[in-house]
């Protein structure tokens, strides 16, 4: 099967889209399939060629907050339309928007996945919010199947486009965590800071957590890994609000990445607005106890293993974090239970089989004249193969 990935940045490159393309794209090759990923080149620093596995096409789009996405799908789409893939699969709601122009082109078969509910973005003003409601209702008419990586997601998306996409959760690799080593370059130690990461935008309420630390009066630093891809004054508020408590190491990945999720006290995770976000379930595998806003996202992705508080309360925050930090067994007991169901029910395995029995599955009806032209009743994964974990217990 020849499957085509659209609306990714690159492989690999920082982003929770383009970490989970990568993941079950390399998979997939493992599996036996051919797999393309259309690749923005501002993102892939000199790289070229295939990467584990993976076919990279690198084509380029206009640069820019607003243009960047869009244009580039565009550009990727003119090259994948004479291709003839099996499967053309669209990563994203504002990507979606040329769902039909695809399906149109030598009826190819369009898989959209939601990543988040992106029109809530505060980044966004009314024009972009639309158009990616535009994308969202038109993943709904034109794809062969459309897929949310959560729950929450998936009731977002069928509160705009009036049919709810079925749900395929995210995944993680549980490794083991390596001892400390470069995190003694950055002047930390071992249960010695609270650690968060993600892009450093309003949504992600950073600013939250950093007014919390600071009320909080510990001695333990407050690591937050990420960066920006544009000048940001959300930033530059960032800096200013915090004090020489609060380290700011930048865009990191690899053993330093993997040491500060394993070594930190504790994982924080403030956020106003996620998808199912990989950052809680990463810190969940290397079994470290977690404290998340309550919003949707992050109930189901602690699935009752970790500790939450008022989204956007400082005070709560706080008070969360005077607690945790002052029972240290209570926090080790939760990060260890944490693991055990992380590497249970949310591995990229699992994520892999879901996508190729639902690729197979539209394959094989494709090919019987059953998949519908747009707007039809969609087929989707064999019901046991989409049964796996306890989100398969949920309604909806």
């Amino acid at each position: 099967m020849r499957i085509a990935m659209l609306g990714v940045k690159a492989v690999p490159t920082i982003g929770g889209i383009a970490r989970y393309v990568e993941e079950v794209g390399a998979r997939l090759v493992e599996r036996g399939h051919e797999v393309t990923v259309y690749c923005r080149p501002h993102y892939l620093n000199g790289s070229r060629g295939p990467y584990r596995g993976m076919e990279r096409v690198v084509v380029r789009g206009v640069r820019g907050k607003h243009l960047d996405t869009i244009t580039h799908t565009l550009t990727s789409l003119c090259d994948a339309l004479p291709r003839r893939f099996d499967i053309l699969h669209f990563h994203g709601v504002g990507p979606a928007v040329f769902s039909p122009l695809a399906r149109w082109r030598n009826g190819h078969t369009i898989v959209v996945t939601a990543h988040g509910a992106d029109w809530d973005r505060e980044k966004w003003g009314w024009a972009a919010k639309s158009f990616l409601r535009a994308g969202t209702r038109a993943a709904a008419k034109w794809a062969a199947n459309w897929v949310a990586v959560s729950h929450s997601v998936a009731d977002e998306c069928a509160r705009v486009a009036g049919s709810r996409p079925e749900v395929i959760p995210s995944g993680v690799n549980p490794t083991d965590t390596p001892p400390p080593q470069e995190l003694y370059g950055l002047g930390l130690a071992p249960r010695g800071y609270l650690f968060c990461a993600g892009r450093l935008t309003p949504e992600k309420g950073l600013h939250y957590l950093i007014e919390a630390h600071q009320k909080a009066r510990t001695d333990k630093r407050l690591v937050i890994a990420g960066s920006c891809p544009h000048k940001s004054r959300y930033v530059d508020e960032l800096r200013r609000l915090a004090n020489d408590q609060v380290l700011f190491p930048g865009f990191v990945q690899g053993r330093l990445l993997q040491e500060l999720f394993g070594h930190a006290y504790l994982y924080c995770q403030p956020s106003n607005l996620e998808g199912l976000p990989l950052s809680v379930l990463e810190a969940m595998s290397h079994g470290t106890c977690v404290l998340a806003s309550d919003i949707a996202a992050h109930l189901e992705a602690l699935d009752g293993h970790g500790f939450t508080f008022r989204a956007g309360d400082v005070d709560d925050l706080a008070a969360k974090l005077q607690a945790l930090l002052a029972d240290p067994a209570r926090v080790q007991a939760t990060g260890l239970a944490a693991r055990e169901h992380v590497c249970r029910h949310r591995t990229w395995d699992v994520t892999t089989d879901h996508y190729e029995a639902l690729y197979e599955n539209l394959v094989s009806e494709k090919r019987a004249g059953l998949v519908p032209d747009g707007g039809g009743e969609r087929r989707s994964a064999p019901a046991a193969a989409l049964a796996t974990g306890p989100e398969a217990q949920r309604g909806g």
